[in-house]
């Protein structure tokens, strides 16, 4: 067999200088993130390493290339294997994949200043590797008149590749902080189109029964009206009004007991009220826990999801029934006066009963190209007021 070997080194045989370096920085990386959860630091401290022996392979790879000795071997002693380099410029690369895994993993954030680092470190490791390369080979040049003159190629690659390293950084800094700045923008549009849905969403809700309000009736009784009169089904309304509502709100009882207080409400569905002090038995705030037990009721009313219950203004409600018989509009109304009256709700300066109770006015109609919404609600309106003309806690039908 015949030797292949024909560097003469100091150390035959034995590992390349710039090989154990890069073992010696793998195994110190390998190490540093090995940790069950390493920190942010030990990370970056692994990235950086790794950058260091991607740019040391990188030099021997490329003096393999351009045929420059020094790129891969220091002095007389054993030269790096050109398969040794490409496996350090592979064992850095996965060195810096597997920093930014573990923190995508513990949901650590690598700060956006850690990958401009990263470039300048490995264009710095590469500069200063090829500055010493060619500062050993071309030291020196001969001119034609053979007179011996220094090469600045070795300077020049020192300063350009430095300033070049330090520009790619800037470079990819600003191009991820613009792209941080466009995703905090986008995520910020976002935000503000869920806000802006859900103040839509608010301002279609009454802020104190938490139905439907008037805007959104109007907006759904247009609709239905329309599609009413397209496939020529009847459509009801019927508008109901909390009777003697006022005289609740400005009715106060004779101070009593807590005792007292709580028995007269602990048999009612709506437990023992708040009160602004003990002694006041109804007043705005127990009017305003009135209109939201009365509001409940009313919209459980409201079965199909094509109908609707609505706050249509103060004490007075709406309920809005497509595709409804007049039959089945007055059994809807009657269940919901009935329902009212069964929350027992006490009301002494109610001239009708004792308890909480409410007016229905009805209209059913099947509408026309002609008619118009302002029709429906006047008959609904006018059947009201004759109900309350009537003398209250009754449906009248118009």
């Amino acid at each position: 067999m015949k030797h292949y070997i024909t560097i003469g080194t100091s150390q035959l045989g034995r590992m390349a200088p710039n090989t154990a370096l890069n073992f010696l920085l793998s195994g110190i990386a390998i190490l540093t993130m090995s940790t069950k959860k390493p920190s942010l630091s030990q990370l970056l401290i692994g990235s950086f390493l790794g950058t260091v022996i991607m740019g040391l392979g990188s030099v021997a790879f490329l003096g393999y290339l351009s045929n420059v000795e020094a790129a891969y071997g220091w002095g007389n002693l054993t030269k790096m294997a050109i398969h040794t380099s490409t496996g350090f410029i592979a064992v850095g690369l996965v060195l810096i994949l597997e920093a930014r895994y573990f923190s995508w993993q513990i949901q650590q954030k690598i700060p956006s200043v850690v990958l401009p680092l990263i470039l300048s470190v490995l264009g710095f490791t590469i500069t200063i590797c090829l500055w010493q390369t060619l500062y050993a080979t071309e030291l020196y040049i001969t001119n034609q008149h053979g007179i011996k003159t220094k090469n600045f190629v070795a300077e020049g690659i020192l300063i350009f590749g430095g300033l070049f390293s330090i520009v790619i950084a800037i470079a990819v800094w600003f191009a991820i902080r613009s792209r941080e700045q466009l995703e905090a923008l986008r995520l910020a549009q976002a935000e503000i189109l869920i806000l802006n849905q859900q103040l839509e969403k608010m301002s279609y809700l009454d802020g104190l029964t938490e139905i439907p309000n008037r805007r959104s009736f109007n907006a759904v009784i247009e609709k239905e009206l329309a599609r009413a009169c397209r496939y020529q089904h009847s459509i009801a309304l019927i508008l109901l009004d909390i009777d003697y509502f006022k005289a609740y709100n400005d009715y106060y009882s004779s101070p009593m007991s807590f005792v007292d207080f709580f028995g007269l409400w602990k048999d009612t569905s709506m437990g023992c009220p708040s009160t602004n002090h003990l002694g006041l038995l109804y007043g705005h705030q127990m009017g305003d826990y009135c209109l939201q037990q009365v509001a409940h009721t009313i919209s459980s009313m409201a079965q199909r999801k094509t109908d609707m219950a609505t706050r249509y203004g103060g004490e007075e409600f709406a309920l809005l029934f497509p595709d409804t018989t007049l039959i089945d509009a007055k059994k809807i109304a009657a269940m919901t006066l009935q329902a009212i009256a069964d929350l027992n709700i006490p009301h002494e300066k109610s001239k009708v009963s004792n308890v909480v109770t409410v007016s229905a006015g009805l209209s059913v109609c099947i509408p026309s190209l002609d008619t118009k919404i302002e029709e429906l609600i006047l008959h609904a309106d006018q059947a009201l007021y004759e109900a309350k003309a009537q003398g209250r806690s009754c449906i009248v039908t118009n």
